[in-house]
């Protein structure tokens, strides 16, 4: 899953048959999609964005709070008004669009350590001209603390509107309907051991998961959406690359922005807007969610 991208960043495929044991429109380069995946039931993962330049989808992103949407960098091209893209909310077939979902763009926040040549710090944080309105399809996701940790292996899931089937070389065909799956935790040790001479490029600031053997993971139209983690769906990490983009010939387990690295610069850039993932109203919204699935 994974959709197109309106930076000059030239890749983001997340082609990752991966390793477990240590445990729409195409887009431009450095978009994913899911790989391996199915249907979401609908409504079940409120918090999932649809970022969209003129119009078409080209990344994924989360709604972090009434005002605010995280999203990965590359999905963002600093040389195009705000005007040309737009979030759209609470979607679950992008072919048969909700009418009122669509939320213009007033701000867009690149970190600033950010470089379209390197994944380091591929996080973009998107202000809303207006405050959403939450519905039963349009519920913040909840941030971990700078501290969080989650073990290798443990049971994640990624979701969006990216490409799909083997190699990520399909596109989700109408309806174009929301795509989740399931992926396990690699230790960074483990993951850095599969990228080989590619091993420098995987940063303190990110994160691996996958399957082995098995062809499951985010691809192009991907970028930028959520990998949520435990039974409270924590926001762990961010879609951003994988093989195609540091151009590593064997399959590798596909890379994510660790938001714990960035817990602080969003609560600064937020002015603390953002939902904490200790937050008693976000934990009952959480218990209620689960109950309902």
């Amino acid at each position: 899953m994974m959709g197109r991208q309106g930076s000059p960043l030239a890749v983001l495929l997340l082609v990752l048959p991966l390793l477990e044991g240590a445990e729409q429109n195409p887009g431009p380069p450095g978009f994913s999609r899911i790989m391996g995946g199915q249907d979401a039931k609908k409504g079940k993962w409120p918090w999932q964005v649809s970022v969209q330049e003129d119009g078409a989808h080209i990344c994924g992103g989360s709604l972090i709070s009434a005002q605010w949407v995280v999203s990965a960098a590359h999905c963002f091209n600093p040389s195009l008004p705000n005007a040309v893209y737009s979030m759209k909310l609470g979607e679950y077939q992008l072919s048969n669009p909700s009418t009122q979902s669509s939320s213009r763009v007033s701000r867009i926040v690149r970190h600033p350590d950010y470089k379209e040549n390197t994944l380091v710090a591929d996080i973009a944080l998107v202000q809303l001209t207006e405050p959403v309105t939450f519905t039963d399809t349009i519920r913040p996701v909840s941030l971990p603390g700078s501290s969080t940790q989650f073990p290798a292996g443990e049971k994640c899931w990624v979701t969006g509107w990216g490409n799909t089937g083997s190699g990520c070389k399909g596109t989700l065909p109408p309806p174009q309907t929301l795509q989740e799956v399931q992926v396990p935790l690699v230790d960074v040790s483990t993951c850095r051991a599969h990228y080989g001479e590619c091993s420098h490029l995987i940063k303190d600031d990110m994160l691996c998961a996958g399957s082995v053997g098995v062809s499951r993971d985010s691809c192009p139209g991907d970028s930028g959406g959520p990998l949520v983690c435990g039974s409270n769906f924590l926001l762990v990490g961010i879609v951003s690359g994988g093989n195609d983009y540091i151009t590593c010939q064997v399959p590798v387990p596909g890379l994510y922005v660790r938001v714990s690295a960035y817990a602080n610069w969003i609560q600064e850039v937020t002015d603390g807007a953002s939902p904490s993932a200790f937050s008693p109203a976000v934990l009952l919204l959480a218990g209620l969610l689960l109950t309902t699935l």
